[in-house]
C-alpha cells in the first residue's frame, strides 16, 4: 500500500500519510454513496413521504452547513485541527446508524419520525461542518500544490473503483430485500463503513496550522474573505451553479423509481457504474490535464457541457432509459470528476493561506442556504404543486406528453447555463492558460 504515491513524492512520511488519505476514501465512499444516493429515495418512499416531504427531509439538515464560519473560526482559534476532524467525522457517520432503525420503532410516514430523522440529520450536518473545514484546511497543507491534480485524480480513481464494486452489491441486495429492513440494514453498514474512514486518519501527519499576523476574530475573518474580489466572484458561481443542481438533483433518483421503474441494480449499474468506469479510465489524464492547463478553462468546458444533460433526462421513458441514461452517464462520468476538482482546488487556490478553512467555511455556508438546502425545497414544491399544472396545460393544449419531473429538469438544465454564462465573464484565475489557445497550439503541431 505505501508504495500507492511513490512517484507523487520521495518523502516517506508525507507518501505514508497520502495513502491513508485514499484508504480512508475506500470506506468513506461507500458512506457517501448510499447517504446521498438512490438509497435515501427508496428509503423516504418506503417510509411513505412523497416529494415535498423527501425534499424537507433532505433540505433542513443542509442548513447545519451554517455552522461552517463557526467551525472555521473555532479552528482557526484552536489551532487543534487533526482531533477537531477525528471527533465531528465520528459525529457526523453516527447518525445514520440511528436513522436506520427509527423507523423501525416509530413506524411509517408520522411528523414524528419526519421530526427525529431532521433531528438526527442536522447534527450529522453541523458535525460535518467540522469535519470539512478542517479536512481542506489540513489537506491544503499536506499535499504540495504541484502534485494536488494527481494526488486527487488518483483518489478518486480509487474510490471509483471501490464505489462501483460496492454499489452493485447494495443495488442487488435492495432489489432482493426491497423493504424498510433491508434498508435500514445497508444504512447501518454505511455508518460503520464512514467510521472506518474516518479512524483513517489516525494515521494521517497532523501538520501545524500557519499562524495569523493579526489576532483572530470571527467578524474581520468574514469580512477578509467577502473583501477577496477573486474568491467572491468564484462563490457567486458556485452557489448559482449548485442551486441549478440541487432543484432537480435529489430528484433523479425519485424519477428512476417512480416513472421509469427502475429496479436499485439497473440504477446503480447504469449511473454509477458506467460513469465510473469512464472516470476511471479518464481520471488520471484529467489531473494532469488540469494542472497544466489551469482550473477555471476546464471547469467552463465541463460546466458547459453538464448543462446539456437534465434536457436529455426529459426524454427518457421505460423503453429507452438503458441507452440514453447509459449516455449521459458516460459523459457525467467524463465531466463530474473535472467540476468536482475544479472547484476545489480553485477554493484552496484563490483562499488566503493563512485562512483556508474560514474561506472554506464561508463558502460552504453560502452554499448551503442558497445553493442546497432552498432550491431542494423548492424543488420538491416545484414537482408536486406546480409541475402538475405545466404537465396538464402541453398534455392538453400543444398534445405534448411530459412528467412532472421533466419541469423540474429543465429548470435545473436553465440555471446551469446561466452559472456557466457567470463563470465565464466574471471568474478568474492567475496564471491559468486559455483552453480555446491550447487546443489551438496543439492543431497546429499536429
Amino acid at each position: 500500500m505505501f508504495k500507492l504515491n511513490a512517484d507523487l513524492t520521495s518523502d516517506n512520511s508525507l507518501r505514508k500519510s497520502l495513502n491513508f488519505v485514499i484508504l480512508g476514501i475506500t470506506f468513506g465512499i461507500v458512506f457517501f454513496n448510499v447517504t446521498t444516493g438512490s438509497p435515501v429515495a427508496g428509503f423516504a418512499k418506503a417510509i411513505g413521504f412523497g416529494d415535498l416531504m423527501y425534499g424537507v427531509m433532505l433540505a433542513l439538515p443542509v442548513l447545519g452547513g451554517v455552522a461552517q464560519v463557526f467551525a472555521s473560526y473555532f479552528l482557526e482559534k484552536s489551532k487543534k485541527r487533526k482531533l477537531i476532524f477525528l471527533i465531528s467525522g465520528f459525529l457526523h457517520r453516527l447518525p445514520w446508524a440511528l436513522i436506520a432503525i427509527l423507523p423501525l420503532i416509530l413506524g411509517k410516514g408520522s411528523y414524528i419520525l419526519l421530526f427525529f430523522l431532521i433531528l438526527l440529520m442536522t447534527i450529522s450536518s453541523i458535525s460535518n461542518s467540522f469535519t470539512n473545514v478542517s479536512f481542506w484546511s489540513w489537506i491544503n497543507d499536506l499535499v504540495p500544490m504541484h502534485i494536488r491534480g494527481r494526488f486527487f485524480s488518483r483518489r478518486a480513481t480509487i474510490s471509483t473503483i471501490v464505489g462501483m464494486l460496492s454499489g452493485l452489491a447494495i443495488g442487488k441486495f435492495l432489489d432482493m430485500y426491497n423493504s424498510l429492513l433491508g434498508f435500514s440494514i445497508v444504512f447501518v453498514f454505511a455508518a460503520i463503513m464512514g467510521m472506518l474512514d474516518i479512524a483513517c486518519f489516525f494515521f494521517v501527519k497532523d501538520i501545524p496550522m500557519k499562524a495569523q499576523e493579526q489576532q483572530t476574530d470571527l467578524k474581520k475573518m468574514f469580512v477578509s474573505t467577502l473583501e477577496n474580489h477573486h474568491f467572491k466572484k468564484f462563490m457567486v458561481f458556485f452557489v448559482i451553479w449548485n442551486f441549478g443542481l440541487s432543484i432537480a438533483g435529489p430528484y433523479f433518483n425519485m424519477y428512476m423509481i417512480k416513472d421509469l421503474k427502475m429496479s436499485y441494480f439497473d440504477i446503480i449499474l447504469l449511473t454509477q457504474i458506467v460513469s465510473n468506469i469512464v472516470t476511471i479510465l479518464t481520471l488520471p489524464y484529467i489531473g494532469r490535464v488540469v494542472d497544466k492547463i489551469g482550473n477555471r478553462p476546464m471547469l467552463l468546458f465541463a460546466a458547459s457541457l453538464l448543462s446539456l444533460l437534465p434536457i436529455v433526462w426529459c426524454f427518457t421513458n421505460e423503453n429507452n432509459y438503458k441507452y440514453l441514461v447509459t449516455i449521459i452517464s458516460i459523459f457525467a462520468g467524463l465531466l463530474w470528476p473535472i467540476i468536482d476538482m475544479s472547484n476545489n482546488n480553485l477554493i484552496l487556490k484563490l483562499s488566503d493561506q493563512t485562512q483556508t478553512s474560514m474561506y472554506v467555511g464561508v463558502i460552504n455556508m453560502f452554499n448551503a442556504i442558497f445553493g442546497t438546502a432552498i432550491p431542494i425545497v423548492l424543488g420538491g414544491y416545484l414537482i408536486e404543486d406546480i409541475a402538475p399544472h405545466i404537465v396538464d396545460f402541453f398534455n392538453h393544449y400543444m398534445n405534448f406528453n411530459i412528467a412532472t419531473y421533466h419541469v423540474a429538469f429543465f429548470v435545473s438544465g436553465f440555471l446551469r447555463f446561466l452559472a456557466v454564462i457567470y463563470l465565464k465573464k466574471n471568474v478568474k484565475e492567475p496564471g491559468a492558460k486559455s483552453l480555446k489557445n491550447v487546443i489551438k497550439s496543439k492543431i497546429k503541431r499536429a
